[in-house]
């Protein structure tokens, strides 16, 4: 009897593996804002490359500026930066953030906003049998006001020679997935004064590069959490959870 319990424990571990498996692979159904609409006007994106920074010497990187048909160069126009730009400004990617903002910006349940999605900067090869240098890890997950300033400074200056901008910090947001999460946490944590909203997908708010340290304020981190990859400080889905907490306790956010 012992041995047949074991053997039903075992099978109910193995089901509680595969189920979140098996609904994961099913395929994802755009819903009507993903989709392009015949009666909404396309916005304008355009692609530019900025090779001339002061914060991250000799990196080069491609950045697209979106601007909605509904801009009105007399009224300054809320802002979304994204980290990793390059996979969300696809109108047949996985975000399809043009679109996604084209459909209720149109509607007016979405202020006009000018969306800059940038990518991180890559600085060339040493020589040629060596491979090109990728500034993400250095830029996204390290503490510190020093990518915040880069958009400050340099990419947010740039992009108001054409445009006007809100400086409203509340008009102004930013986003990114995986270790683009801590990136844009990060700039605003460090300058509340200049982003106030942040989107955060599936966040890598991991030790990395010491992007953690969020969570110390409010909670430390469980070994044995659900779903978490790794333990303690590097534990995905605990630190996740964890500076979640924290944004809303710090008073910098609405969680």
């Amino acid at each position: 009897m012992p041995m047949v319990f074991g053997v039903l424990l075992l099978g109910m571990k193995l089901l509680a593996f595969l189920i979140p498996a098996v609904l994961c692979a099913q395929p994802y159904t755009l819903g009507p804002d993903s989709q392009r609409r015949p009666d909404v006007p396309q916005a304008k994106v355009t692609k530019y490359t900025w090779a001339t920074s002061k914060i991250f010497p000799g990196a080069t990187r491609d950045y697209w500026v979106y601007v909605p048909a509904q801009y009105d160069a007399a009224k300054p126009a809320c802002v979304t930066i994204f980290q990793d730009g390059g996979g969300f400004i696809s109108d047949t990617g996985a975000w399809r953030a043009p679109i996604v903002f084209d459909n209720p910006i149109a509607q007016r349940a979405m202020p006009v906003t000018i969306g800059i999605f940038i990518d991180p900067g890559v600085r060339p090869a040493a020589a040629p049998t060596r491979m090109a240098r990728f500034n993400r890890g250095y830029e996204y997950d390290g503490l510190g006001d020093r990518y915040a300033r880069f958009l400050t400074e340099e990419i947010l200056p740039e992009v108001a020679k054409q445009y006007q901008l809100s400086a409203d910090p509340n008009d102004r947001a930013l986003a990114g997935s995986s270790f683009g999460a801590p990136a844009a946490f990060t700039a605003a944590w460090e300058r509340p004064d200049a982003f106030r909203r942040v989107l955060s997908f599936i966040g890598s708010d991991t030790n990395l590069r010491g992007a953690d340290p969020y969570i110390n304020p409010v909670t430390s981190c469980s070994t044995n959490s659900t779903g978490s990859w790794g333990a303690g400080a590097m534990a995905w889905f605990d630190t996740r959870t964890a500076v979640i907490s924290t944004f809303a306790a710090s008073g910098r956010g609405n969680g």
